[in-house]
């Protein structure tokens, strides 16, 4: 009952790797050590030979031809700020069916019926019809 769990930590790829190559990384380190501090300005000509010879490429051979052009904001712009007037509309379109809802249901609710009511409950039912009319319409391609 009171015998001590042994913790076995989850393996880590870095010290996997460690243990595994260790020895050819510090050989690998002894090396370059040895060959930079005997040839420090050899190393040094062939750093700078690098860089001049990939600036080079860079504005020769490497460089592009064509620039494509920019996509233009205002297009994506206006896509965007239609598609958010669309969504405003629907929210304003979603409120007014809802209050014709209550209109509807509150009417409904009533014991007794009259003239006015009834015309209520028509003028709110075109107006769901247009509604629904207005937000169902199929652009023309």
């Amino acid at each position: 009952m009171y015998r001590k769990t042994h913790f076995k930590p989850r393996p880590n790829l870095y010290l996997e790797l460690r243990k595994e190559f260790g020895a050819y990384f510090f050989r690998l380190q002894a090396l370059w050590k040895n060959i930079s501090t005997k040839y420090p300005r050899q190393i040094f000509v062939v750093m700078l030979t690098g860089i001049l010879f990939s600036g080079v490429l860079a504005f020769t051979i490497m460089r592009v031809k064509e620039t494509r052009p920019l996509p233009s904001i205002s297009e994506t712009g206006a896509d965007v700020s239609q598609g958010f007037g669309q969504i405003v509309d629907a929210g304003q379109a979603l409120r007014k069916v809802l209050d014709l809802q209550n209109q509807i249901n509150t009417v409904l609710h009533k014991d007794s019926l009259t003239a006015a009511d009834s015309l209520l409950v028509k003028n709110a039912i075109r107006q769901l019809e247009t509604i629904h009319h207005e937000l169902n319409v199929k652009p023309i391609p």
